[in-house]
């Protein structure tokens, strides 16, 4: 039996991760562990009015992706994740805090709690950052027509986007990957995929291959 592999692709909104993960998913055969939108019921609320719905969002994507993780994991299956919860935590609660939309008093709390859901959780083998540029993410994310992205503030996405490069720089936890977004058609081109695995493979540390 082959050894447990466990990926992850980073990346902002609109950058490509999911197709990305839907593709290595199909490649390689592994779970994929999927952000629902759908499954937040305070996504539409928090985009229309950030302050109010800020707490509440943010602890509902990251327990749902705790949750989803150690499940998956805790049955020895190999799994591409869509966004971690390291992200929701360091990036986008960060960010609603910074930005005003998320006071000190939840902030506080948010803290607390993300510190006790992410203690001893599992850092994926190899992280995949999927970087783009905000003026391609606001193309793709008008591209597949959510109502409710539709009011995202571009100064949000760029806020993102520098705080992803930041946190990409600092990431110490695993192996880290690089993938510039523009350079390659993962959606199109199985030449880029298999070009792409052929660097995911490299990346990898040894006791997780091979791939299958």
């Amino acid at each position: 039996m082959s050894a447990q592999v466990f990926l992850a692709v980073a990346g902002n909104i609109g950058s490509g991760k999911t197709t990305l993960t839907k593709r290595l998913v199909e490649k390689l055969g592994y779970v994929g562990l999927y952000e629902s939108t759908d499954a937040n019921p305070y996504l539409a609320d928090f985009y229309a009015d950030m302050p109010r719905w800020a707490l509440p969002t943010q602890l509902r994507f990251l327990a749902e992706r705790v949750r989803l993780t150690r499940e998956t994991l805790g049955e020895g299956r190999s799994a591409v994740q869509d966004r971690t919860a390291y992200e929701d935590a360091d990036i986008f609660a960060a960010n609603l805090h910074g930005r005003g939309a998320m006071d000190g008093r939840d902030w506080e709390t948010y803290q607390l709690i993300a510190r006790q859901l992410l203690e001893g959780e599992r850092a994926p083998d190899l992280l995949v950052y999927l970087r783009r540029e905000v003026d391609g993410c606001v193309t793709n994310i008008a591209q597949r027509g959510r109502e409710y992205e539709e009011s995202i503030p571009r100064d949000y996405l760029l806020d993102l986007h520098q705080r992803y490069d930041t946190w990409f720089e600092r990431w110490r936890r695993s192996p880290k990957l690089l993938v510039d977004a523009s350079q390659h058609d993962f959606l199109r081109s199985d030449v880029d995929l298999d070009a792409l695995v052929r660097r995911i493979e490299g990346a990898l540390p040894q006791p997780s291959l091979p791939f299958g």
